[in-house]
């Protein structure tokens, strides 16, 4: 019993030790064999031929299928150009590079390459799995499977779509599952007024290269995805995170109408940026973001500056010369550019309101309108999302070692509270009420509740963690030996539990799928899962029996309610109640549609004036 004792303690001290040092998203590596083509798999599709491997589950997958022109040279920043069909067959056995970026925990790399540039500019690939069919027998017609594109998270910076892994959803549900890499960072969202010539394309100009990156790819599936035996026709995108926030993106693009039928978003956000946020200096009237085009363009002259000795500044250099300055800079050096990356992510202006790809208008303004791509929607979020963060700081953990320890438990949880609750109210219940005005009976929301981590007298992982930010990922795909793997997490004596909830997940997500609605899940066993209403029910709580089960829930926070509870907190000082309110309605992963200035300035006892809220941002 000592023995099991001493080995348990250990996990969850190597587990705790990957968080402290930001490997939360990273474990032992899989020992898994090199793929070896198999003829079954062979498929020929307008693109071109490919041939892939028989997969766990005895899925046919196929990786590292090209879907556009490499995005080098020239190519870069500007809109992805589609390929021309190859001649010989393809073998799509391995994994593509990742898109570049600064290399931190979300990808499977050694800690060595941790703050190195890392990934390659041309990574335009994606990946396909689908339950096994003879050759002769994939399904046509109206046989054809649902389609499920999965977007990977990431802050929009860092990321890849190998992380996550969709053979045990294609077979388990019946459906084809494909995900891509997209650009990240600054070479996914870039805008510089001189960067096009003026005879550039307006998707060239827009500065949304990785959106277009999604829309290309959802433009090669529509034109090959038959072969596969998936219909066209039957196409759901689904993303989480970042990828959740680009689903919401494809929801509001014009451009990427009629290219899905069903969107599902994993705590994602309305966010969207003005073009003055892309494009200005930091201490513009109009401020710009601190990597926005004229901060990195200055940065970079500055270090050839010192290079050379030849000042150097965006306003001497000829802007008919800025395009190509910019695009025979090295990867290294751009990316050297950011000073301020944390497990490789950093605040990138990101998805701009440029008119034309997006529109002009904040998201959760068009959703309001209609003036959206109506489809059928599940939103939802994670009910102890901030936990992940709140874990790695000292104001509220105690290191005791690689041991962490909770300072005040009643604290850790009202505070992380906060920033969860706002998640859920900005990214799910409040475009929910936006869309279920104009598809009162096609808009479902959840909430994901399971917390089940071990929990002993060294470490309590259940009360650091709980149900936090990404964890419902593995239960969606129905695969715990990838995409988020935190060592000591999933036990013996959780297994049945998870099993369960996976199995239900899957079933809503595929019966989604299928008819644009979870019902009762694929096989029919699980409860029905009702629209969200105006005035009812609102969102299905995923959790085990033995925490409540799956359940139907109308219990909304908004957020003069937050506001309310985070102005009568006494618990801290004003300077925190101030930090709290800049860092939740204008700071945050979230659209800032409920900043008020005014308000910030008379928050509390004695207002927030004397603390400028860009102050405190992280």
């Amino acid at each position: 019993m000592i023995k099991k004792i001493l080995i348990a303690a250990l996990i969850f001290l190597l587990a705790i030790f990957a968080f402290k040092t930001y490997q939360y998203l990273t474990g032992s590596e899989i020992n898994e064999s090199p793929a070896i083509a198999d003829a079954s798999t062979l498929r020929h599709t307008p693109a071109g031929s490919v041939e892939g491997f028989i997969d766990q589950h005895n899925a046919h997958a196929w990786l590292g299928i090209p879907y556009a022109q490499a995005p080098v040279g020239d190519l870069r920043w500007r809109a992805p150009r589609p390929l021309k069909a190859w001649t010989n067959t393809h073998e799509a056995l391995a994994y593509a590079d990742d898109c570049a970026q600064i290399g931190g925990p979300s990808l499977y790399i050694d800690s060595s390459q941790f703050d190195q540039v890392v990934g390659a500019e041309d990574c335009l690939y994606l990946n396909i799995w689908a339950p096994a069919f003879n050759p002769k027998l994939i399904p046509e017609g109206d046989k054809r499977l649902p389609v499920m594109v999965w977007i990977h998270g990431g802050g929009n910076t860092v990321g890849s779509a190998s992380t996550y892994v969709g053979h045990a959803l294609a077979v388990k549900q019946n459906v084809i599952v494909v995900s891509m890499n997209y650009r990240l960072g600054i070479l996914g969202w870039f805008r510089h007024p001189h960067l096009q010539p003026d005879d550039a394309s307006a998707e060239d100009r827009s500065g949304n290269y990785a959106t277009l990156d999604l829309i290309e790819s959802l433009k090669w599936v529509r034109e090959n995805i038959s072969a596969f035996g998936g219909d066209p026709d039957r196409v759901t995108i689904f993303g989480e995170s970042a990828g959740g926030r680009n689903v919401y993106s494809l929801l509001a693009s014009p451009i990427a109408k009629d290219l899905f039928h069903g969107a599902i978003v994993q705590s994602g956000s309305t966010r969207t940026d003005p073009i003055s946020w892309a494009e200005n200096p930091v201490d513009h009237s109009e401020r710009g973001a601190e990597y926005s085009s004229h901060s990195i363009l200055q940065k970079l002259l500055a270090t050839d500056a010192r290079t050379s000795g030849t000042p150097s500044t965006p306003t001497t250099i000829d802007q008919h010369k800025v395009g190509d300055y910019l695009r025979n800079t090295s990867v290294n050096t751009l990316l050297a550019s950011i000073d301020g990356a944390s497990a490789g992510m950093y605040a990138a202006p990101q998805i701009f309101r440029d008119g034309w790809v997006m529109p002009k208008k904040p998201l959760i303004e068009v959703f309001n309108s209609g003036q959206y791509n109506q489809v059928p929607i599940i939103t939802g979020s994670n009910r102890d999302e901030f936990k992940l963060m709140f874990l790695q700081s000292d104001q509220y953990t105690q290191w005791l070692g690689p041991i962490p320890r909770i300072r005040d438990l009643q604290k850790y949880n009202e505070k992380s509270a906060y920033f969860s609750d706002h998640w859920k109210i900005m990214a799910v219940d409040e475009p929910a009420a936006a869309f279920a005005h104009h598809q009162a009976d096609a808009i479902f929301a959840y909430r994901f509740d399971w917390d089940e981590e071990p929990n002993n007298w060294l470490v309590q992982l259940d009360q650091l963690m709980g149900a936090s930010h990404s964890f419902e990922i593995n239960f969606v795909f129905g695969d715990f030996d990838h995409g988020v793997r935190i060592p000591g997490i999933y036990t013996e004596e959780n297994l049945a539990g998870r099993l369960q909830l996976s199995e239900a997940m899957m079933n809503y997500w595929g019966h989604f799928a299928y008819t644009g609605k979870p019902g009762t899940g694929r096989s029919g066993d699980f409860p029905l899962w009702k629209p969200w209403q105006l005035q009812g029910d609102k969102y299905l709580i995923f959790d085990t029996e033995a925490d409540g089960g799956i359940r139907l829930s109308r219990e909304l926070v908004t957020i003069s309610q937050l506001k309310q509870r985070l102005l009568s907190d006494k618990q801290d000082s004003q300077k925190h109640r101030c930090s709290f309110y800049a860092e939740l309605f204008l700071l945050s992963f979230q659209e800032a549609n409920h900043w008020d200035i005014d308000e910030y300035n008379n928050f509390g006892d004695g207002g927030c004036a004397d603390y400028p809220a860009w102050a405190f941002m992280r």
